[in-house]
């Protein structure tokens, strides 16, 4: 029978655990004190006590080596090394929980095996995890997050950790981390196992781990402070500086905005959202990572918004602008050629749009259709059959393309080309419906991702087969499948689960603002398609021939 000592707080609380005499004979011992099986050491004349468990995988350290000369244990399940004096470990890993001992007069060992207080258990987390992060020790991170919620604290405070840390060391800005973040954040809320919400926290770090993993700090150059009057936000001033590529002058704007200002996100976003669809932007990423940075904003509250708005700013940049490319130069005359009376409240007037003109079509000709839609029919309307047409696109996408090894490089197509006109397309609808007025570039490049798809479609057109054979019966069951793949997917490269996140979560966002029955059925049946694609992770060969070729005209 242990016996414990009651103490005044911050005092020690002592607890019997063996004769030191009892000790003295192997050298070491397991204690079971309460919950917590501990192991004592004798070394040097010193009793030494830490958690029995390595921190790593469990095995009992008591099994250990224990080096007489440095005090150093080893775990012999793989290697790993703890100084007993302090817990340090010397592999690089996880630190060893160490007790405070005391021998009294009788020889009997005492040990104060409390926890230390929240806080300090939190700070301690979150300092290791900035380790495993530093690392992209995966399955350390998820232990490290599920010592800070022991600790008591949300992995929001983790998350706001690594944005902050992490935003400058994203070279061209803003990634799919941060965008997944919020995604994986929202679908953590839903679930009520503890498991399965520790796995999307630990996925949502692992995946800024990667993308910051030993990148250096880029830093932003930003106008001095002591600048007499103070920078004060400009919005056209702004949108000008993103034009010619000026990261110093737009970050010095929101940065302005942010210290001399304290506005809010909602005050800057109408602007940013203009930026976002000044182009064809990057595939559409300036939006929809806009609309991530907003979610993230609200979860994280004000100390997100400098991190984040400059690292998306930076994104914005870089960008490419795939609309100044001859393949879509007709997207400027399409948007000239906006009707100037036509339906632009948004709400459903009328039938709904038929999907056919926007089916199969090239760039040029479902740009016109647009255009001659938009005489007669609401943005939504357009929105609706727009969405229609992307996910029958991704349901007739000719797989033997991605699989191919002999393809040009512009024609590296694969299936997030597909995924993303969808994303894109409910980024679109969230965005607009705030700011109506940009309804018109909003659906003229949602045209550009449907028709830039066409080219790669099956040759006949199994549309209703498809459509058939990925329908979806139960809508409920069909997103808990979809859940349980997105916590076990299995994909090494984070890019591929992410996309798988980010269309099924559109997708079912998108159905619950309210869509017309056959675009909901199409849509589901698309990410049900999706989700049963064998991603082709890496393209190895084709990479080389492509290499040849691109050498061999070099010359």
């Amino acid at each position: 029978m242990t016996q414990s000592h009651p103490s005044a707080e911050g005092q020690p609380a002592w607890t019997r655990t063996i004769d030191l005499d009892r000790l003295r004979a192997s050298g070491r011992a397991t204690v079971k004190l309460g919950s917590k099986q501990l192991a004592l050491f004798l070394h040097d004349g010193t009793v030494h006590a830490c958690n029995n468990r390595c921190p790593h995988e469990g095995y009992p350290l008591v099994e250990g080596a224990l080096d007489a000369e440095s005090c150093v244990l080893t775990c012999h399940w793989h290697n790993w090394k703890f100084d007993l004096r302090t817990g340090a470990n010397h592999y690089g890993g996880d630190s060893l929980r160490i007790y405070p001992v005391k021998v009294d007069e009788a020889g009997v060992v005492w040990v104060d095996a409390r926890d230390a207080p929240a806080r300090e258990r939190m700070q301690q987390a979150l300092d290791q995890l900035e380790g495993a992060m530093a690392d992209h020790d995966a399955p350390r991170i998820a232990r490290e997050l599920a010592r800070l919620g022991r600790a008591g604290a949300a992995p929001e405070v983790a998350l706001l950790h690594a944005i902050e840390r992490g935003h400058e060391r994203l070279r061209y800005g803003m990634t799919h981390c941060f965008a997944a973040a919020e995604v994986w954040m929202r679908l953590r809320d839903s679930l009520g196992g503890e498991a399965e919400r520790l796995a999307c926290a630990a996925e949502a770090l692992s995946h800024i781990a990667y993308d910051t993993l030993r990148e250096p700090v880029f830093a932003f150059a930003l106008p001095a402070t002591t600048t007499e009057p103070p920078q004060r936000w400009d919005g056209p001033a702004f949108l000008a500086a993103v034009e010619a590529q000026d990261e110093a002058g737009a970050a010095g704007l929101i940065v302005a905005a942010l210290e001399n200002e304290d506005p809010n996100f909602a005050d800057l976003e109408p602007t940013l959202a203009t930026a976002a669809l000044a182009h064809y932007n990057d595939f559409g990423h300036a939006l929809i990572y806009l609309v991530h940075v907003r979610g993230l904003v609200a979860r994280l509250g004000a100390p997100a918004q400098r991190p984040l708005l400059l690292a998306w700013l930076r994104m914005l940049v870089y960008a490419t602008r795939e609309d100044l490319l001859p393949d879509f130069r007709h997207y400027a005359v399409a948007l000239t050629q906006w009707p100037a009376i036509g339906r632009g409240d948004g709400e459903i007037g009328g039938d709904e749009l038929g999907v056919t003109p926007f089916v199969g079509r090239s760039v040029r000709d479902t740009l016109a259709a647009v255009v001659t839609a938009a005489v007669h029919a609401s943005p939504l309307q357009l929105h609706h059959a727009l969405m229609h047409a992307a996910a029958l696109h991704l349901l007739r996408f000719d797989i033997s393309v991605e699989q191919r090894t002999d393809n040009p490089v512009a024609e590296n197509v694969g299936w997030l080309d597909f995924s993303h006109a969808l994303t894109f397309g409910h980024a679109v609808r969230l965005q607009c419906t705030r700011q109506p007025e940009l309804w018109p570039q909003a659906l003229l490049q949602m045209a550009m991702f449907v028709g830039r798809n066409t080219p790669y479609l099956a040759a006949e057109d199994p549309v209703m087969p498809a459509l058939r054979r990925w329908a979806v019966a139960d809508a409920e069951a069909f997103d808990a499948q979809c859940i349980a793949t997105l916590l076990d997917h299995g994909l090494a490269l984070y890019i591929f689960p992410v996309h798988l996140l980010k269309t099924w979560a559109a997708v079912r966002d998108e159905i619950a603002l309210g869509v017309p029955d056959a675009a909901a059925e199409a849509m589901r049946a698309a990410v049900n398609r999706l989700f049963s694609a064998r991603f082709k992770q890496r393209h190895v060969l084709r990479t080389a021939i492509q290499a040849m070729g691109f050498v061999a005209r070099e010359d």
